[in-house]
């Protein structure tokens, strides 16, 4: 039986581990984990199972592990296929842009798009809670589904209803969306919330409206910027860009798009590239530009941090470049 616990408490602490490790890139917005700073409604559910099989082996009560690992298992599968129906949905209406200046971004954006190994912490340590729980009951000869005494109806039920609990909310939302139209919407606003509980970046179809041209233009200062080869400890000296961006008006801005175009010696275009130093994506828990930029804030990269550019060719001409901020959303008003 000491093998048997042994397995219960690895794969508890494996699914805990799991939730805070990255399991989608998104573009702009970097590594995403499950855990979702606490707002991922079935992680909160695998993690309550997590800690129930753990507590059932360290009372050498192995046999009802099965439970809790089952319902996590149910927890994992669903929320992997509903992200992945997700991603599904964005890749497919890069076909609506078709003749939009804006198609070749948004495809690139899409195009980085990347599982993580979070999945496989996650599932290894869901498949050593069943097996935990799966062993100890073959070597005491008890059915499978079966649940002998008071503890053991509780533990199933408990784990039953963790694992009902998030589906069946991840399933209501879905119906909910598609009532109000807003599961056909992918161009609409820079993320939107998929089933797995994730803000997935949504693909633009335009730039700015009249009204946030106009506050570019008029309350947003781009200056400082520093465009140079950089020394970076995993690249070694790569080109880069530096800025700062200061909000005179009176607006919270959830999100500001720069453009930097990269010049030849005769001052030419040769490259350019896009970076969002802010954009607010309410329950991504790994972003660094997820604070707003309020009135009469600045924004600044971290010191010694910059935006690389290492797709720009070595036909560009230190120093030479222009920023432009070319799109912005504006903070609901509260």
């Amino acid at each position: 039986m000491t093998n048997n616990k042994n397995f219960g408490l690895v794969g508890a602490a494996l699914v805990t581990v799991g939730l805070f490790c990255p399991i989608v890139t998104l573009p702009f917005v970097g590594n995403i984990n499950l855990f979702n700073n606490g707002t991922n409604l079935p992680a909160l559910a695998l993690l309550a199972l997590a800690v129930i099989g753990a507590v059932m082996a360290l009372n050498s009560r192995e046999r009802d592990v099965f439970w809790p690992g089952v319902a996590a298992a149910a927890v994992l599968i669903y929320h992997f296929v509903a992200l992945q129906y997700r991603l599904s949905q964005i890749r497919s209406s890069m076909a609506e842009l078709e003749g939009n200046p804006f198609a070749g971004v948004a495809k690139t954006a899409v195009g980085t798009i990347q599982l993580q190994w979070g999945w496989l912490i996650l599932a290894t340590g869901v498949g050593m809670l069943i097996y935990s729980g799966v062993k100890a009951r073959q070597e005491i000869g008890q059915p499978l589904l079966s649940a002998d005494d008071s503890p053991a109806k509780t533990v199933a039920g408990v784990a039953i209803l963790l694992a009902v609990a998030p589906i069946g909310w991840g399933l209501l939302g879905s119906k909910m969306k598609e009532a109000a139209g807003g599961a056909a919407t992918t161009t609409a606003s820079p993320s939107t919330t998929s089933d797995a509980g994730l803000d997935l970046p949504s693909v633009e179809a335009e730039g700015p409206s009249a009204d946030e041209a106009a506050y570019i233009q008029q309350n947003l200062r781009l200056y400082g910027l520093e465009t140079k080869y950089f020394d970076s400890i995993l690249d070694g000296r790569i080109p880069g860009v530096d800025f700062k961006i200061k909000n005179n008006g009176n607006r919270t801005l959830n999100r500001i798009k720069v453009k930097v175009v990269f010049q030849d010696a005769q001052g030419k275009p040769i490259a350019e590239e896009e970076y969002n130093p802010v954009w607010v994506v309410e329950s991504s828990y790994s972003s660094d530009n997820n604070t707003p930029l309020r009135p009469n804030y600045i924004w600044q990269n971290e010191k010694d941090h910059f935006y690389n550019a290492k797709s720009v060719p070595s036909e560009w001409a230190e120093g030479k470049a222009t920023a432009t901020i070319t799109d912005i959303e504006f903070a609901p008003n509260k």
